[in-house]
């Protein structure tokens, strides 16, 4: 095999694993609305490298903060919490430390892009999990 078929072969598998990740990695950017109360909304901006989130209830921003989706930790503005996020699959996860109230989420697009499932599930044995649906805000 001659060198040069040996770097197309390579660079013909860098594209390859590149274009799977990308189609594994769902965008979740938008405006999120939860269906259990109409005044809980997210407002998610994602680039390639991070997400900014804006988390919302009656209008007012509760928590804000942009974090790498590598895992890298990062800090909610105004909140003593170290946040963590990257991409399982084609699942957001999130790890929120907060004192005692440790938590991790997982954040799903549905297929047609309408819903954002949001499982959280406890580190601390003192909470409970639970799933909360939101609709993409037209």
């Amino acid at each position: 095999m001659t060198t040069r078929t040996s770097l197309i072969k390579v660079f013909a598998i860098a594209i390859f694993s590149s274009l799977t990740v990308a189609a594994q990695t769902p965008d979740l950017s938008g405006t999120w609305v939860a269906d259990s109360n109409g005044s809980e909304k997210w407002v998610l901006d994602q680039k390639p490298d991070k997400m900014h989130i804006q988390e919302m209830s009656g209008g007012k921003v509760e928590t804000e903060f942009t974090c790498p989706l590598d895992g890298q930790e990062c800090t909610a503005k105004g909140h003593h919490e170290k946040i963590m996020m990257y991409f399982n699959g084609a699942k957001l996860v999130e790890i929120r430390e907060r004192g005692n109230a440790n938590t991790k989420q997982r954040l799903a697009v549905s297929p047609d892009g309408k819903t954002l499932t949001v499982e959280t599930v406890p580190l601390s044995s003192d909470q409970k999990a639970e799933t909360v649906m939101f609709h993409r805000e037209s």
